[in-house]
């Protein structure tokens, strides 16, 4: 239930930014150009934004989680070398 209660207000807030923002904009890369709503410009910039960001932090992440792995083994060894010595 929460999560159509979400859903809901999420389509009302973008349903209000698309139209507050309705005013047609034209959007040149080049030798490229057309004429696009101010809101799917903002919209797509946002989301290649989102992208690129979960990109590069999927990459540390990848790396953190090895070191943490590494960590961990690293640690289960010293714990064995310390039961090793106290049964002596």
């Amino acid at each position: 239930m929460k999560s159509l209660i979400s859903a809901i207000v999420l389509a009302i807030i973008l349903t209000w930014f698309a139209l507050a923002n309705s005013q047609i904009v034209t959007v040149s890369l080049l030798i490229w150009s057309v004429q696009v709503s101010l809101s799917l410009v903002m919209l797509l910039s946002m989301l290649i934004g989102v992208i690129v960001t979960g990109i590069l932090s999927a990459g540390e992440q990848s790396k953190m989680f090895a070191k943490i792995k590494n960590l961990e083994k690293e640690l289960k060894h010293d714990e064995d070398i310390l039961k090793g010595e106290k049964k002596e």
